[in-house]
């Protein structure tokens, strides 16, 4: 599904929203704490090293716990965004078309966001609200985005390089894997 049929669907039956979070939290536990995806992306913003105050947008924050543990740091002002409002930190919004303005972002996070058929636009939108020199950190599993042959397995070598040609291909510099 695209991310608006995804948030219509989402809009009209919470509960699949819901139970999607359950299962992923659950699931969560295979991690271990270091590796939970949200906690690498804590780890990561923890090395900022800032005197003023930056930009975040969560797009597809789930319930915006990586604001929550900022929520007394000064460094960072989170907006977050996914497609049902889990509490009062969270707005409902299709994360490929917000209603951000160009170059308004500092940070960008897709941590487990890329869900709807049409992702792609989710990074374009990220590209387009990020400023100059802005930072996109992002979080995917690597299957979605490797290679496979005929036999539908995946291949060796190819792991994540239809996500890379993407992020390149959209405007992006890659850091660090």
């Amino acid at each position: 599904m695209n991310s608006q049929n995804l948030f219509k669907e989402f809009n009209e039956k919470p509960e699949l929203w819901h139970t999607y979070h359950q299962i992923a939290e659950a699931n969560e536990e295979l991690f271990g704490e270091e590796n939970i995806p949200r906690n690498r992306i804590i780890r990561a913003l923890n090395n900022e090293k800032t005197k003023r105050t930056k930009t975040v947008v969560d797009m597809g924050c789930g319930k915006a716990q990586i604001a929550q543990h900022f929520a007394t740091d000064k460094r960072f002002i989170f907006t977050n965004y996914d497609h049902i409002s889990a509490n009062e930190l969270v707005t409902q919004c299709d994360i490929s078309q917000t209603n951000l303005d160009e170059d308004s972002v500092e940070i960008c996070i897709l941590c487990l966001a890329m869900w709807g058929s049409n992702c792609e636009q989710y990074v374009k939108e990220a590209h387009r609200i990020l400023e100059t020199n802005g930072k996109l950190y992002i979080i995917e599993p690597t299957k979605r985005w490797t290679k496979q042959d005929e036999n539908k397995n995946y291949i060796k070598g190819e792991e994540g390089k239809k996500l890379r040609s993407l992020l390149v291909n959209s405007g992006f510099k890659i850091i660090e894997e």
